[in-house]
């Protein structure tokens, strides 16, 4: 034939490859271009090689990967290294607010530990400890001695403090505020957004606890009380639970 390229094959003898595929073997043979096409494909066959051996070893780093991960979680799920169960998580995912209506006591001065809250002194209010959650408002009630309504006296600066609450130190949330922000003249209450950071929303993790000292700057009146709500999005906290556990019922 007119451009034909004889081509000697040595490899496995004639009794070890099947009949049925030396008869398509003879058929791409004798098909017009077929000794081409087959020539093609034994030219491509260091490439396949090449990406087989590159996919062999993507597959052994991914494999390897998985072990990783496998590991981790087998980790992750014993219940020593949770710090709160399935259980309280759920419970906590039906309520949509934290109240910080626990004292911290023992600061020493200026902090009191207990209200009434005499002028040029401090208190420093924290919640129960809880799972991590991520505030969205904030409100809070102030009841003034003589009902005063010197709310601009007051001064509040949240913090979160890793570990515990009794360190007088602590990362500072936000901007030093005012009662006022939070109160009208007439009692009212003003919700305020909370505050981000690098504009992102700022977590509260699992192994921190957040507190708000509450400073009365006034020369006359006491602070008598204050009731602090952080509200959160209790759905939304119930979503990203679920979806973290991976199973349909929620965790």
């Amino acid at each position: 034939m007119d451009g034909a390229k004889l081509v000697k094959y040595e490899g496995l003898p004639d009794g070890d490859i099947p009949m049925e595929k030396l008869e398509k073997l003879r058929r791409l043979i004798l098909m017009e271009g077929g000794i081409e096409m087959l020539m093609r494909c034994i030219d491509s066959l260091p490439r396949l090689i090449t990406r087989c051996e590159t996919l062999e070893d993507r597959y052994r780093n991914l494999q390897a990967r998985c072990e990783a991960q496998d590991r981790f979680i087998e980790m992750m799920v014993c219940p020593a290294q949770k710090l709160f169960s399935n259980r309280t998580i759920r419970k906590f995912s039906d309520i949509g607010q934290v109240n910080l209506d626990q004292v911290v006591p023992g600061l020493g001065a200026p902090y009191v530990n207990s209200t009434p809250v005499p002028p040029n002194s401090k208190i420093r209010y924290t919640h129960r400890l809880r799972p991590g959650f991520t505030p969205k408002e904030i409100a809070i009630d102030f009841n003034l001695a003589g009902g005063a309504t010197n709310y601009s006296d007051l001064i509040l600066q949240f913090y979160i403090v890793p570990g515990g609450v009794n360190s007088v130190s602590g990362l500072e949330i936000g901007a030093e505020m005012r009662g006022n922000q939070f109160l009208n003249k007439n009692g009212t209450q003003i919700h305020i957004p909370w505050p981000t950071f690098e504009n992102c929303p700022i977590d509260v993790g699992s192994s921190e606890q957040l507190v708000l000292d509450i400073t009365n700057a006034g020369g006359a009146n006491n602070l008598d009380s204050a009731f602090v709500t952080l509200y959160y999005d209790n759905k939304l906290f119930y979503a990203l639970c679920r979806q973290a556990c991976g199973c349909e019922t929620g965790c």
